[in-house]
């Protein structure tokens, strides 16, 4: 575990398994830290012989960003963004963040990995894989989308709890958690069954390790200012896996099915009754699906 520095951002990152394995690379959603790749899920891809990074984006978990603008400050309203996006500047793009992984890997002196990317870290996963392909030996795709623009959206409701929470976990601990809850239930799909008390220590450990210095509201404003270039799916020239859930109510599964008809060299599998989550059951077949797949591209 340990920290880079950058020219303006710190990065956090933690590596499970030997040195000499061969890489995994798993980059976590919209102001998901990497907590989220729960560590049976990293053991499991350890016993499979990988080398395993994980790390926080930055403004999340223990990474930041810094900033000298006397505008950037808590007042931000999704709606008045969406209103107004003009009043609001992007102080850095999802390519930013795909940049931080290639700084992250030199760091590590690792010159190339298999690159793993759920929600909004799979479109960081395509941009990083688009502009480093020598450094993409693999690319898989959990639960996300190309963001094009011309695909199904979510609900605006489920949109609103994703982004507009209004407890503050310091303030009303039990409220903000309440709310987190809330939105999970909504995201999870109704094959598996949700275990709430684990979501609440999950959600207290995020708030725990959660550095005061970090803005969740700048990597959403990050995401919605991404314009979708095709020309980004259809550069990929790497082997690539999309796996999806058919019942993601944020990212319809017709978004999976846009990336493996977009992405050259795209295969799909599709988990019956899964939603927006990754619940514990699918650990061992999600952990197989990657690495058959990197296996047979060897």
């Amino acid at each position: 575990m340990g920290y880079i520095e950058l020219k303006n951002a710190t990065i956090y990152y933690e590596v499970f398994g030997t040195e000499n394995n061969e890489t995994i690379v798993l980059i976590s959603g919209l102001n998901t830290q990497m907590t989220r790749w729960e560590l049976p899920f990293c053991n499991k891809l350890v016993e499979e012989g990988f080398r395993v990074i994980c790390f926080d984006n930055r403004d999340c978990g223990k990474s930041t960003f810094t900033t000298y603008d006397n505008n950037d400050s808590y007042s931000f309203s999704l709606n008045d963004f969406l209103q107004h996006p003009e009043k609001y500047p992007a102080p850095y793009s999802l390519l930013d963040m795909a940049d931080d992984i290639k700084d992250l890997l030199h760091s590590l002196g690792i010159r190339s990995a298999n690159i793993v990317g759920r929600s909004m870290g799979g479109i960081i996963a395509q941009l990083f894989a688009s502009r480093y392909p020598a450094m993409t030996q693999t690319l898989t795709l959990l639960m996300s989308s190309s963001f094009n623009p011309a695909l199904p959206k979510a609900d605006d409701a489920l949109i609103g709890k994703m982004t507009n929470s209004t407890a503050n976990f310091h303030d009303n601990k039990q409220a903000h958690i309440h709310e987190k809850i809330d939105f999970m239930k909504a995201i999870y799909g109704n094959k598996y069954s949700f275990n709430e008390e684990k979501e609440r220590c999950l959600i207290i450990e995020d708030e725990s390790r959660k550095s005061p210095l970090v803005r969740p509201f700048r990597q959403i404003i990050a995401l919605l200012s991404y314009q979708y270039d095709s020309n980004v799916l259809t550069s990929l020239h790497v082997p690539t896996l999309t796996i999806h859930g058919d019942e993601d109510p944020l990212f319809n599964i017709e978004h999976a099915v846009d990336l493996k008809y977009t992405i050259p060299y795209c295969e799909l599998i599709i988990k019956r009754g899964m939603g927006h989550a990754i619940p514990d059951s699918l650990f061992p077949s999600l952990v197989k699906d990657i690495s058959n797949f990197i296996a047979k591209t060897e």
